[in-house]
């Protein structure tokens, strides 16, 4: 069997098998079985033409089929002999260009393998995609938490493989239409079943659904990755999600088809294998002598491997190529890459570019480590302290050079040390980039990623004791029985003050005005810091409103806790709880500026009640002496006169 009619035979297969797959399985959601049924098509297409079943070519069936044949053609060819002439070769020509194809197609594939490795060493901002067992996800993407399951799903189901098999199938078959709606099928099963995992991952198709639809107009990536954005498959994708699944009895298809690829494989045997027009028209295609004119005129050479390193989407620490994998070579790139940061004296004057750095390794440590091209901007001590730092000892004794590109992402600053080479005589390890984001003194961090977030002073205990020592049930909101949170946000500003102090979700009857209010009053806070710099910091909080009844449901009050103590006013009496009023520590109670000496405060009226406020610790002892030591409750009446602060009035109250 040639070479051409080998290649004649596979071609027909892959489209009878496509064909098979239009007609029955395409609008079916068995997406496992409908990846598993392309990818046994082109390995049958492969192997048929191999597969000699000579029993059934034997049969009197079969014989009488290739008498009948045979005989047709000869009634069909019989007439005049021409005598063949010197014409030009057609069949040539066709391997010429086939030829052509397959070092075109070829060439791209590895230009694409290229390709892949400069998209893993690139700038990944705003890129989502996946090769073999490695990914990218960039931080910026929305619900990248979501996006990072869907390309885990990728590679855990080896989607690469598919992918890289039908770009090597299409290299020998790149004349067949066939091939590229393989290629384009096989991608869209793959979306699909990582599409069902994240939504599911998710949890609600619809959010889901508008996540693909906000990344309609991203950026294409490389045809050989796995990538989330391809905005070319975003309609079939959501169409697909929200596609009713097949019914079970649907995999009676499936099953059809065993008979049918038993039948193609016997009339294969018995009739495409032996057919003599198609052996005559595999004939004229000379290959060998074809292949042999290209290799002379293109004096072709073999082709290189080509090896595609990845690291993580941040701190990149491939293997050395070109030398033997170091002993424990691993370990160091991922202590530098866990430990290494950007200085933020770097960032904040977008400082970037490469620095070498080598050190000697003697009984498993590091020593004598220097900066051989510097960068500054505290780079190079940042590199220099981590490597010292370094006590795991896996590295082999011997002396080591390395280079590390400190990048800012999306900056347009000039990169520094560009033309940067290891040291001679020097173990060279791969370079490292770290990559790290510009200084902005106006933009606003978020509160959870944040190495110091900012904080209220004396912490969150003190910060809900200041709510509920200043705020104020509204009067209306009393009245109609309001209860819930208040969602506030804002922004701690670079100098501990509160700003941009808005409603996210509110109550209404006065309880997001009483929010606002509340926190305008609020001391300055500790601001929150990132690589040492105070920065910007939206802070999100509740702030709860809730009324206590008395069973009868006669009276409203108002109830403040904390973690450390409550104070609770409910219908006509007042009760105290919490680990500072219990166990016989009776508070001095200080009622409209009086002292209250024998303690009883179960005939305040509570709906006369203005403020009430607790004082503790030294604060209560330094006003009203030793009597204060166990807390102080001051309770303010509606109709008392105004008191300084804290202090009993001069004047008696009236009550």
């Amino acid at each position: 069997m040639s070479w051409s009619h080998y290649l004649l035979q596979v071609n027909i297969y892959l489209v009878v098998f496509y064909v098979f797959y239009r007609l029955l399985l395409t609008k079916e959601t068995y997406f496992v079985l409908n990846r598993v049924y392309l990818i046994c098509s082109g390995i049958f297409s492969l192997a048929i033409p191999f597969i000699q079943l000579d029993w059934f070519s034997k049969q009197e069936i079969s014989q009488q089929i290739y008498v009948q044949v045979e005989q047709l053609n000869q009634l069909i060819t019989q007439g005049p002999v021409v005598a063949e002439t010197q014409s030009f070769n057609w069949g040539s020509l066709i391997v010429l260009i086939y030829l052509s194809g397959v070092l075109f197609f070829l060439s791209r594939f590895i230009i694409q393998l290229i390709g892949v490795k400069k998209m893993f060493n690139g700038l990944k901002n705003g890129l989502a995609f996946s090769f073999w067992n490695k990914k990218i996800v960039a931080e910026n993407l929305p619900d990248a938490a979501t996006v990072n399951h869907h390309e885990d799903i990728h590679i855990k189901q080896l989607h690469t493989f598919d992918v890289l098999f039908f770009e090597s199938l299409g290299i020998l078959t790149w004349f067949n239409p066939i091939i590229y709606l393989y290629k384009a099928t096989v991608k869209n099963i793959h979306e699909y079943l990582a599409d069902e995992a994240a939504a599911k991952f998710q949890g609600d198709k619809e959010a889901y659904s508008m996540l693909l639809l906000n990344q309609a107009f991203g950026v294409n990536v490389n045809t050989l990755t796995n990538g989330f954005l391809k905005k070319s498959m975003i309609k079939k994708r959501i169409f697909m999600l929200y596609k009713e699944r097949s019914r079970k009895t649907a995999i009676v298809k499936y099953g059809i088809f065993v008979p049918l690829f038993a039948l193609a494989l016997l009339l294969s045997s018995s009739t495409i294998r032996k057919n003599e027009q198609l052996l005559a028209a595999a004939e004229q295609v000379q290959l060998e002598e074809a292949k042999a004119t290209v290799a002379e005129v293109l004096n072709l050479k073999p082709e290189r491997s080509v090896e595609v390193v990845i690291g993580e989407p941040i701190v990149r620490f491939p293997l050395p190529k070109g030398t033997k994998a170091v002993d424990g070579i691993n370990s160091f790139y991922k202590y530098l890459g866990n430990t290494v940061k950007y200085p933020s004296l770097a960032a904040e004057n977008k400082v970037q570019g490469n620095l070498v750095v080598t050190f000697k390794v003697i009984d498993r440590k590091t020593t004598d480590i220097k900066i051989e091209t510097k960068l500054g901007a505290g780079c190079d001590e940042e590199l220099v302290n981590r490597i010292g730092a370094y006590k795991e000892g896996a590295l082999k004794d011997g002396n080591y050079s390395l280079k590390v590109a400190f990048m800012l992402q999306g900056s347009s600053a000039p990169f520094l040390n560009e033309n940067a080479k290891n040291k001679a005589n020097f173990i060279s390890l791969n370079t490292i980039s770290i990559v790290g984001y510009p200084f902005e003194a106006d933009e606003v961090h978020s509160f959870v990623s944040l190495e110091n977030p900012p904080k209220f002073p004396g912490g969150i205990d003190d910060f809900y004791k200041f709510l509920g020592d200043n705020i104020k049930y509204p009067e209306e909101a009393a009245k109609q029985e309001i209860q819930g949170n208040v969602f506030v946000s804002f922004i701690v500003e670079r100098d501990g003050s509160l700003n941009h102090i808005k409603i996210d979700r509110g109550l209404g009857y006065g309880t997001d005005e009483e929010a606002v209010r509340i926190l305008k009053l609020s001391p300055k806070w500790e601001p929150g810091t990132q690589n040492g710099k105070t920065v910007r910091v939206k802070y999100n909080l509740p702030i709860k409103f809730s009324l206590n009844k008395r069973q009868t449901g006669a009276v409203k009050g108002i109830r403040i806790e904390s973690q450390e103590g409550a104070i609770k006013l409910t219908g006509d009496q007042i009760v105290l709880r919490g680990k500072d009023f219990e166990d016989g520590k009776s508070p001095l109670y200080i009622l409209d500026g009086e002292i209250l000496e024998n303690g009883r405060i179960s005939g305040i009226d509570p709906k006369t009640i203005e403020t009430i406020n607790i004082l503790k610790d030294d604060s209560g002892v330094a006003l009203y002496g030793e009597k204060a030591k166990n807390g102080v409750v001051i309770i303010t009446t509606k109709n008392a006169e105004k008191v300084v602060t804290g202090r009993p009035s001069k004047k008696p109250t009236q009550r």
